[in-house]
């Protein structure tokens, strides 16, 4: 763990516990009740299957839950990663520069497939997350 001053890094904690805080909310969200104007497509997705080969018939509904959780256990990935990263004794400043670029990256893409696919939950968190990174990268110059 390190003590030592890292220009940027609490910008860098911060869009890490708020992507952490995405990817919770985005678990919570998967077990909301169905709301009233998505029963019958939720219903169609459910009696709908597509086989997948290895004996596996999953319906549409099963395809979306399981891209649903992908998010919410990629969200967790890139936090513990960055957790790890930020807290790492031996991380530099270049080695902290280089990590925030990426997360600005991955971050620029999700909102840019969010706004894409018109779907506002992902896309404010994404937009919400995105200017912490940013910070910490002009800190870290």
């Amino acid at each position: 763990m390190t003590t030592r001053a890292l220009p940027g890094r609490g910008w860098f904690l911060a869009g890490t516990i708020l992507t952490l805080l995405a990817g919770l909310a985005h678990t919570a969200g998967q077990f909301t009740p169905d709301e009233p104007e998505l029963v019958s497509g939720l219903a169609a997705m459910r009696a709908a299957h597509l086989p997948m080969g290895m004996g596996m018939n999953p319906s549409l509904f099963d395809i979306f839950r399981d891209l649903a959780f992908t998010m919410s256990v990629t969200f967790f990935a890139l936090a513990a990663l960055n957790l790890v990263i930020v807290r790492h004794r031996d991380t530099t400043p270049a080695l902290l520069r280089t990590v925030t670029l990426v997360n600005l990256v991955w971050l620029a893409g999700f909102i840019g497939v969010c706004w894409f696919y018109a779907v506002p939950p992902p896309l404010i968190s994404g937009v919400l997350i995105w200017p912490f990174y940013l910070i910490a990268l002009l800190r870290n110059r």
